[in-house]
């Protein structure tokens, strides 16, 4: 099982070949397992580089609360992002129903809600 710890230290020792200009050698049961791990945080969908998902890729979990890109087709209104709730077929923001989808009013893109922050003890 790789920790933390251990992948910190492979990263390291990546970097250092790369700056050497060395081929790594990484156990292959490590390899196979960082890439297990990568792509099970990927997912196998496309996912922009900031973390947005196109709607017309992917689609979130029933009932998911997430963040949502609303495209408004002008120059002159910048894509509203909000939090909503990804109903099955529509995303609900109170009362606003936001149909997924690339054309005006509509979400062409979703990302999970980050974490909370979290309180820290100053004790």
């Amino acid at each position: 099982m790789i920790n933390q710890t251990k992948l910190e230290h492979i990263l390291e020792y990546a970097r250092q070949q790369k700056h050497i200009g060395q081929p790594c050698k990484i156990p292959p049961g490590d390899m196979v397992e960082i890439m297990e791990i990568a792509m099970r945080k990927a997912g196998n969908s496309p996912v922009t580089p900031d973390g947005w998902i196109s709607c017309s890729e992917r689609m979130p979990k029933k009932n998911q609360n997430v963040l949502i890109s609303v495209n408004f087709d002008s120059d002159l209104v910048e894509p509203l992002i909000c939090s909503a709730r990804y109903t099955g077929s529509t995303f609900r923001r109170g009362e606003a129903t936001i149909k997924p989808g690339n054309g005006i009013e509509q979400a062409t893109h979703w990302m999970p809600l980050p974490e909370p922050p979290q309180e820290v003890n100053r004790g």
